[in-house]
């Protein structure tokens, strides 16, 4: 005998297949990349123009940032002196937007830069967070706070900031200190902002709490699945989860996941030497004195280190193994270059004559032109020095901060 189903039946069962074909359409895509690169490609860096060393019309502290605007322009954020060079496309030197200080257009610290509409530009403050915008004349051309005003209580912090259209991605967060028990609130969230700096979507969160009666430094903790990152021009955002693995999440700037790119990777373990130099850079002082930080450190690098979006939607990857420190004399950058639909492309070699990892560092402008940072270490370093205190470099004269604009050959 034949039954045929009453319609609220049928109706459950259509819905639920429905909601199975939804959810499996919309799930996210997992994508599998070998291990070995399809090609290896090596490209020299030719120099375009340089500044510093012998230059006595400009004065250089410690350049941390770069941009380079559509008309071929590119700005310098030097960190030290608190303001912004503009060079033009053929190295001529412009300006100097900014100044230190604290009123409006002054800058203190910066370390980054954005472009802005109006042909203004977007300094980049980590503490207290913000974007300070200078038009092209040097006047204040307003300013952008992310995570909520002062009523929140804290301090805003901003570490990374980058424009896409109409939005901003940004790595920022608040610190909330309880003087009386010595705690230590923070929570930092990579998320999606309008150009009023109002969060429109979450990608990720990460909260910690910490005591500075008994320091600790946990490095396998501490791990936010956000420390490397990038936005494309079309408003994915892709992020790093994984300490230990080779993994990147693809998100959309509603937040929605879209994809997982996984690659297989062998982490790079670290010598003694190293793993003292990480726990070296965590100290805290307090009512004067100087506390002994329980540094719990792992025994492998990260695996991915660094990730970078290019104009055309193509992502670099930087891994453990291609930090520039572990690159051969000569090699400023490796990277894993992705196609947007988390292909792999090739592994790109960057050289540029008597570069070293050690000493210099390279600066991403578009995928075609960097900048490279001669004596970036030692200039930071000498920056970052207590009055008084020695370098292991006493006695000898510190090299002079240099910047290189360069550009990928033929």
């Amino acid at each position: 005998m034949t039954t045929t189903p009453r319609l609220p039946s049928v109706l459950l069962i259509v819905a639920c297949c429905s909601a199975l074909f939804t959810a499996a359409a919309t799930a996210a895509a997992v994508v599998e990349l070998p291990a070995d690169p399809p090609a290896r490609r090596s490209v020299a860096l030719v120099e375009q123009w340089r500044l510093g060393a012998e230059d006595e019309d400009v004065l250089l502290g410690v350049i941390t940032g770069a941009v380079r605007d559509p008309a071929g322009r590119t700005y310098l954020v030097d960190r030290q002196l608190s303001q912004v060079l503009v060079i033009a496309a053929d190295g001529t030197y412009e300006t100097t937007l900014g100044r230190e200080g604290d009123g409006p257009g002054e800058l203190r610290n910066p370390h980054e830069l954005v472009l802005l509409p109006d042909d203004a530009v977007g300094v980049v403050h980590g503490f207290p967070g913000r974007i300070i915008g200078i038009d092209t004349h040097g006047d204040p051309a307003g300013n952008v706070t992310f995570g909520g005003g002062a009523e929140q209580g804290g301090f805003v912090i901003l570490r990374r900031c980058i424009r896409v259209g109409d939005r901003y991605v940004a790595d920022a967060g608040r610190m909330v200190f309880d003087q009386e028990n010595g705690d230590m609130d923070r929570t930092m969230s990579l998320a999606v902002y309008d150009l009023a700096g109002n969060e429109t979507a979450l990608i990720a969160a990460k909260s910690a709490r910490s005591n500075f009666n008994d320091p600790v430094y946990d490095e396998r903790a501490e791990f936010s699945g956000f420390a490397a990152w990038a936005a494309g021009p079309d408003g994915r955002v892709y992020t790093a989860p994984e300490r230990d693995a080779w993994v990147i999440r693809v998100c959309g700037p509603d937040g929605a996941e879209l994809a997982t790119w996984r690659r297989p990777f062998t982490p790079r373990r670290r010598t003694a030497a190293e793993k003292d130099d990480v726990g070296s850079g965590f100290n805290v002082r307090a009512n004067g004195r100087d506390l002994e930080v329980d540094n719990r450190i792992l025994d492998t690098d990260p695996a991915i280190m660094n990730l970078t979006a290019g104009p055309d939607g193509r992502l670099y990857v930087t891994d453990a193994h291609d930090t520039r420190a572990h690159l051969p004399a000569g090699t400023a950058a490796r990277y894993d270059v992705l196609a947007p639909d988390g292909a792999l492309v090739e592994e790109l070699t960057l050289t540029f004559p008597g570069f070293d990892g050690t000493r210099d560092a390279l600066l991403f402008l578009d995928g075609e032109h960097f900048v490279v940072i001669r004596n970036f270490e030692g200039a930071t370093a000498a920056m970052e020095r207590a009055p008084g205190e020695e370098s292991a470099e006493d006695g000898q004269e510190a090299a002079p901060l240099e910047v290189v604009c360069v550009k990928m050959g033929g």
